[in-house]
């Protein structure tokens, strides 16, 4: 028999809440890992503290995620986005590097929680080669959406190589500076970050 389209609103408003509860168990799990993460280490952190801190058992990692690893690429996923600085159409190429600058210098105080969490990360990705080639394959869509989203504001012609290199120069600079204002926040103001950025512009 044919579902009245009632009973279809029905089946389909209870079906949510079962994915709505697995995307809500995820982000706990998600945010529990970010927090043991960046107390101990990405070495250190046991998935059994990773479950207690988000008030639930071992299985429900394993339900929601393949291995720690999974786990741990989906916090830096979460928490490590690329960033999105509101460039202006038509601005000349140094005021958009300005634009960047103060978007990382930004981004770098607020992902000062997690400093511990994603330099952990660097740290396992660098003697783990399967998790080094995960890593490479995401950062080429990453590369390419961010190639597309630039090419919107600034003329390739403007620039001092060509756009694939560029995107990924300030990808270099911005993790750099930002993991020194981590480490010394008096000795890279937003003013370093500026001149950084703005040293692009030929």
């Amino acid at each position: 028999m044919a579902r009245t389209a009632s009973q279809t609103k029905l089946a389909s408003a209870k079906g949510r809440p079962k994915g709505d509860k697995r995307e809500r168990t995820r982000a706990a799990l998600i945010e529990a890992a970010g927090q043991v993460i960046g107390e101990k280490g990405f070495e250190r952190a046991s998935l059994e503290e990773v479950a207690a801190r988000a008030g639930m058992t071992r299985g429900a990692i394993y339900g929601n995620f393949k291995s720690k690893e999974e786990l741990l690429l989906a916090f830096v996923g979460t928490h490590w986005r690329p960033l999105a600085p509101p460039l202006k159409k038509g601005a000349p190429l140094k005021e958009q590097l300005r634009i960047i600058a103060r978007a990382t210098a930004q981004a770098a105080d607020e992902r000062r929680a997690i400093a511990v969490g994603a330099l952990s990360f660097q740290i396992y990705a660098l003697t783990h080669e399967a998790v080094q080639r995960e890593m490479a394959a995401g950062n080429v869509h990453i590369y390419r959406a961010i190639e597309k989203a630039l090419a919107e504001f600034i003329d390739p012609a403007e620039l001092p190589m060509p756009l694939g290199r560029f995107v990924r120069v300030l990808h270099a600079l911005s993790d750099g500076l930002m993991f020194q204002r981590f480490l010394d926040p008096d000795q890279f103001p937003d003013a370093v970050f500026i001149s950084a950025f703005e040293a692009l512009a030929p």
